[in-house]
């Protein structure tokens, strides 16, 4: 052992001065050293067990702080709060039996305010209660402007597909609405209906989407939005009788009755009488629909609807200037009035139908081509006029 100056051989470093207790009376003194030792021990053993709980409660204190969140940030965070009705917009899930502090703290979190007092402030204000559930809210909003959305629920976007919109126009209007194209283009190219449930035969999803306004939430996807068309349009099948081995005749024969009928639902179901009698065995056609709109379809239509000699040459299954029957699939999503007038077309003769004034809607129909003939002279002497105050 090394020994220091001022220090005796047998004295340890850290011993306790011999400064006699009563309890050691009587003792020798190797005992009384013996006790003074075992006193030492456990005076380390009790600042060993201090230290450790120090340390325990002390991460406990820190987990404690971590957890606390929203109310942490609140006496620590930033005071005020932000101005206006906010930026991008989330979607907040307010669980049930939330407390408004507890609401408050994550909206804190999110970022949808700034701190909590303000807002607990304005929601005393108005006695507003919290309801659980999913609430559409922004980034950066006001107090003021996020108790509104709790009370007044921000409404979604939305995504208004038009009655008789082919899939080219569908798949623009979901671009403009903010989806990607790429993703557009994967849940729609190449698909057909039993793609998304729908069991039913057809080329492809056109005449599947539903015209109809969806609402366009932040988790929805472009597939999403595909498939609610696509549900729309089994459940209108379903409500409307339709079977799916009908199905895809049913919405060919509207899709049809909807681009070439903009008329009134009488007009509607005559147009599809025709069309009928036209592929029927007493058809004065050859059981050709000759219908400009399935050519136009294939190479787009012309503002005033007609096409070109080359254009009705095209071996295009669609075209129905040279194939038989309907063509394979709807040419566009038609509107309800064009499937009623499809499941229940007008009873009469007629071959043969011209709008001859498209502005009105007006259109005349024929049981001969002769017939026929003098309404397709009164339409191009409209068209004539039309060009004419126009200057094409």
């Amino acid at each position: 052992m090394i020994q220091f100056p001022g220090e005796s051989p047998d004295t340890e470093p850290d011993a306790e001065p011999d400064t006699p207790f009563a309890e050691d009376e009587g003792l020798s003194r190797a005992e009384i050293r013996a006790r003074k030792r075992r006193r030492m021990l456990r005076r380390r053993r009790t600042t060993v067990i201090v230290t450790l709980c120090v340390l325990i409660f002390g991460l406990g204190g820190f987990f404690a702080f971590r957890s606390a969140g929203g109310a942490v940030s609140d006496l620590l965070g930033p005071k005020g709060d932000y101005e206006g009705q906010g930026t991008s917009e989330v979607t907040v899930e307010i669980p049930p039996g939330a407390s408004a502090r507890s609401v408050a703290n994550q909206l804190v979190e999110e970022g949808v305010i700034m701190n909590s007092d303000p807002f607990l402030d304005e929601i005393e204000r108005r006695d507003v209660t919290i309801k659980a559930g999913p609430v559409i809210m922004r980034e950066k909003m006001s107090s003021e402007a996020a108790v509104e959305a709790l009370v007044n629920p921000i409404a979604p976007p939305t995504m208004t597909v038009a009655e008789g919109r082919r899939i080219d126009q569908i798949k623009a209007t979901m671009v403009e609405s903010g989806m990607k194209g790429e993703e557009v283009d994967k849940a729609i190219d190449g698909k057909t209906p039993q793609d998304y449930g729908l069991d039913v035969e057809a080329p492809s999803l056109e005449g599947y989407l539903y015209p109809a306004t969806y609402d366009l939430r932040q988790s929805k996807t472009a597939e999403d939005i595909v498939a609610e068309m696509v549900d729309k349009t089994a459940a209108e099948l379903e409500t409307a009788g339709i079977k799916a081995a009908d199905a895809n005749r049913i919405l060919t024969l509207a899709s049809l009755v909807e681009i070439e009928s903009p008329g009134d639902q009488e007009t509607r179901r005559k147009v599809a009488r025709v069309f009928l009698n036209r592929i029927s065995e007493d058809s004065q056609t050859g059981q050709l629909l000759q219908s400009d709109a399935t050519v136009a379809y294939i190479h787009g239509a012309r503002s005033d609807l007609t096409t070109t000699k080359e254009e009705r040459a095209s071996d295009n299954p669609y075209n129905t200037y040279k194939h038989k029957g309907l063509p394979p699939g709807p040419i566009n999503s038609p509107s309800s009035g064009a499937v009623e007038a499809a499941l229940d077309p007008a009873d009469g003769p007629w071959q043969f139908f011209v709008a001859t004034n498209p502005d009105t809607g007006e259109t005349k129909f024929a049981e001969t081509y002769d017939e026929h003939r003098k309404n397709v002279e009164i339409y191009r002497k409209w068209l004539r006029e039309h060009r004419d105050e126009t200057g094409k």
